[in-house]
């Protein structure tokens, strides 16, 4: 019986075309050269490399195909020198793709070859390894990156092996903390070493949640170098690997310096602690602006003095907060807005202030300041001073300059017209000394005008510095005032009645017999010829306080012209009968006030005037 076999009309394989077949099939380039670079054999691989076939290599070399002529040089000279050599080399070479050029990388194991004909040939074997060369470049990148990065930011880096106990730094860790080189590892207890008293259980509570997986490690703390200075850094780290039960094996970190950060926050703390004071303490208002001219922040001053609440002004626009404003103002004296204000600013009119008078109960007027800002959180500030108090006494300079040249125009006139009489007519005797005997007074009450005025300026402006106090009887200087008083013609001399013992009193004694005087002249000036004129010298209900009191029976005043009786340039005359500048009381007040006294004044209408001077009492 005959037996049969599977390949029994299989046709016999032919070796050079098996050789063929595996040579194409191989994902690795295959070729063989020639002494002039020339492709004597190269498979399916190359040929597709060059986008070509394996036939139509043969017979050409690189530069058939390539069009990198510095490769193609690189190439022929590289297979001259293996073949030049006896040994086999392995190499990592690239090559450039005709069509698309795209690089590819290959790894080339070159075996150099000789004929029976002695002819130097060469083979070569190259793998692709361009995916791992890609992925080495990647990661070379990506690793000077890094470097980059930590060498932007100063940042040291830290690796903790948990289950060694052990912790692996980078040169600029140590750096950070004041230590050399041989600090790059130890043990994890050293670093809780180097951490801060005060720090070290918040930092060890931190780092034990990252190691729960409850957080990761994110710190700002002190740490001690061996110096005795203290460093802040920040600190951030997290576990990268755990087992399979989840208990932590390591985990990494990096460290920064961020001491002069803190040292900047401290000082900046300290600036914002202070302005808040002054802000606090500043009986001046401000109110300042966001970027977008919305109000975030006004200070305590500013809402007592216009009565707006903060709360209802923060984040309000400029617009709104302009038209609050403005309800709280009187229709004459409105605010016009903050728009109206930046632009008179950036008109160049920077110091110009707007007044404003607030419709509250008593009178209230603001001068509001404006001043822009190229800070990114405050465009633009305002800010309010109340001038009520300047206004008043610049109405009061005003009223008192216009009353000034009305009391000397008086005068001034009568001397003027009298003159001009004098000088333009040929007048008898009698009515020549009339005349001149009226120019005479008329100079004489500008002289005193002049002279109290001036005395009143000085007693103001120096508030009593250049008083010579001394201790003297009340008694005393009232007696010597009233001796020294100038009786009107056919007057009694005042009756002065004195307490018992000896009142002393720390004045200065011109000066209060000044005050005395000038009250003792009004009481003969304002009461009829036969009048009595009383002086009382007793003590006040107040015991540190002895009264000078002058009564009169003269015309009297109403309540009203009680009131302004110190007002200067004030009489209670307006007939012009009673001689005087209405400047005595003025000074009267004056003096007594800078003795820490009080002047007191009761009067009705045709029952005369009780003016009592009240000095301290020397104990």
């Amino acid at each position: 019986m005959r037996r049969s076999t599977d390949n029994a009309d299989t046709p016999a394989i032919d070796p050079n075309t098996l050789l063929r077949t595996v040579i194409d099939e191989n994902p690795n380039i295959i070729l063989m050269k020639d002494w002039d670079g020339k492709f004597l054999i190269g498979n399916r691989a190359l040929a597709n490399l060059y986008g070509t076939t394996p036939e139509d290599l043969v017979g050409k070399d690189d530069s058939a195909f390539n069009p990198n002529t510095e490769q193609v040089a690189f190439y022929l000279q590289n297979v001259r020198d293996v073949m030049s050599q006896s040994q086999t080399q392995v190499v990592m070479e690239e090559s450039t793709n005709a069509t698309t050029g795209e690089v590819t990388y290959y790894q080339s194991i070159k075996k150099p070859l000789i004929t029976r004909e002695g002819k130097k040939q060469i083979l070569v074997i190259a793998n692709d390894v361009t995916e791992l060369k890609r992925t080495q470049i990647r990661l070379e990148e990506s690793e000077r990156r890094l470097r980059y990065v930590l060498d932007a930011t100063g940042e040291g880096v830290w690796d903790w092996n948990i289950a060694a106990g052990e912790v692996i730094h980078n040169s600029r860790w140590c750096e950070i903390v004041g230590l050399d080189k041989q600090h790059l590892q130890h043990p994890i207890e050293f670093f809780a070493d180097l951490l801060h008293p005060q720090d070290k259980d918040a930092v060890m509570l931190q780092l034990q949640k990252c190691l729960e997986g409850d957080a990761v490690y994110h710190s700002e703390h002190r740490m001690r170098l061996h110096d005795g200075r203290v460093v802040w850094v920040l600190d951030r780290g997290n576990v990268v690997e755990r087992d399979g039960k989840g208990v932590p094996l390591r985990m990494v970190g990096s460290c920064a310096d961020i001491s002069e950060r803190k040292a900047d926050e401290l000082a900046l703390g300290v600036r914002t602690e202070l302005l808040n004071a002054i802000f606090q303490l500043s009986p001046d208002g401000f109110v300042s602006f966001d970027a977008e001219r919305k109000v975030n922040y006004a200070s305590p001053a500013f809402a007592s003095l216009t009565q707006l609440e903060i709360a209802a002004l923060t984040g309000v626009s400029e617009q709104a907060f302009s038209d609050l404003l403005a309800q709280q103002c009187l229709p004459g004296a409105t605010f016009h807005g903050v728009r109206r204000l930046r632009e008179r600013a950036d008109a160049g009119h920077r110091d110009e202030r707007e007044l404003i008078e607030l419709a509250l109960p008593g009178r209230r007027v603001l001068e509001v300041g404006f001043r822009s800002s190229t800070s990114s959180a405050v465009s633009q500030i305002l800010y309010f001073r109340d001038v009520t108090h300047e206004t008043e006494v610049d109405q009061m300079k005003s009223d008192f300059l216009s009353t000034a040249a009305h009391e000397l125009r008086t005068p001034m006139a009568s001397i003027y017209g009298f003159a001009e009489v004098l000088l333009t007519q040929d007048l008898e005797d009698d009515h020549r000394k009339e005349f001149t005997g009226i120019i005479f007074r008329q100079s004489e009450l500008m002289a005193s005008i002049l002279n109290e005025l001036l005395d009143l300026a000085r007693i103001e402006a120096r508030k009593g510095k250049d008083f010579e106090l001394v201790s003297t009887d009340v008694a005393l200087i009232v007696q010597e005032t009233v001796s020294d008083f100038k009786l009107p013609a056919g007057r009694l001399a005042p009756v002065i009645t004195r307490p018992t013992g000896v009142w002393r009193i720390m004045v200065d004694r011109k000066k209060t017999q000044q005050a005395i005087l000038n009250v003792l002249s009004n009481a003969y000036k304002y009461s009829r010829p036969g009048d009595a004129v009383e002086i009382f010298i007793e003590p006040t209900t107040s015991s540190n306080l002895i009264a000078v009191r002058t009564v009169d029976q003269g015309i009297g005043m109403s309540a009203e012209q009680v009131k302004r009786v110190s007002e200067r340039f004030f009489r209670a005359d307006t007939s012009g009968n009673v001689p005087g500048t209405g400047l005595g009381m003025s000074i009267v007040k004056e003096i007594v006030e800078l003795h820490h006294g009080n002047l007191l004044v009761a009067s009705a209408p045709g029952q005369g005037t009780t003016v009592t001077l009240q000095f301290p009492v020397v104990s």
